[in-house]
């Protein structure tokens, strides 16, 4: 059996803020994400790794930098930069809040959050969900091919991306959006099929804070 461990950055400054962050926002790290990171390490230390996948979006990519840091076992294992993870792009609408969004556009803000295809959501830039959770699904496929049996592979990803992929991997589209620093571990059933081992993972946590943080952006 193969297992597949997703993991959401860490929390950052437009998170608290309640801003749109995707693929084309970013925003640093909070300091007290560095704290998780080394909880979410503590946990990972006790799995073998063949290979570690980022998103290459600056939060993603810092989260697995920093937690493998504090690893004992993968303080120097390399990590592959794969768009596939990258987040969702909200077009225009990234950096703005939810509540200005919600305010000015109504509607559509109740499409953004429900993940329902609109194209007047495509016209402010917003990314195709229904292409989106492709990607992700093609994405972890792609990876799991190159896995023998009995062996594990590990990704840095975004909230809303790994949700909506999840949902396309396993067909269960009743999961919850995920925490910050949140660890998801699929298991195979073949190289395209998937079930969920642990979804939204944050026991490991020692702030408090951290496991009551939940955002769909």
């Amino acid at each position: 059996m193969k297992r597949i461990f997703i993991v959401r950055h860490g929390r950052t400054e437009w998170n608290l803020e309640g801003r749109f962050q995707g693929a084309n926002g970013d925003s640093p790290l909070l300091e007290s994400s560095k704290q998780d990171c080394q909880d979410l390490a503590g946990f990972l230390d006790k799995f073998d790794f063949t290979t570690v996948y980022a998103s290459p979006i600056k939060r993603a990519r810092r989260t697995a930098e920093i937690t493998l840091a504090d690893t004992a076992n993968y303080a120097k294992t390399a990590i592959i930069d794969d768009k596939n993870f990258r987040e969702l792009s909200f077009g225009d609408w990234e950096g703005l809040t939810r509540e200005q969004v919600a305010k000015k556009y109504p509607q559509l803000f109740d499409e953004l959050i429900r993940r329902q295809d609109d194209p007047r959501l495509t016209a402010f830039g917003v990314e195709n969900f229904a292409k989106a959770r492709q990607r992700f699904k093609d994405g972890i496929i792609k990876c799991s091919k190159q896995l023998n049996e009995d062996e594990n592979l590990l990704i840095f990803s975004h909230g809303s991306i790994i949700q909506l992929g999840v949902k396309a991997l396993t067909g269960d589209e009743s999961l919850s959006s995920l925490k910050n620093t949140s660890t998801t571990i699929l298991q195979t059933i073949d190289d395209e099929h998937f079930t969920i081992e642990s979804y939204n993972e944050v026991a490991y946590l020692s702030n408090v804070n951290s496991k009551g943080n939940t955002t769909l952006i």
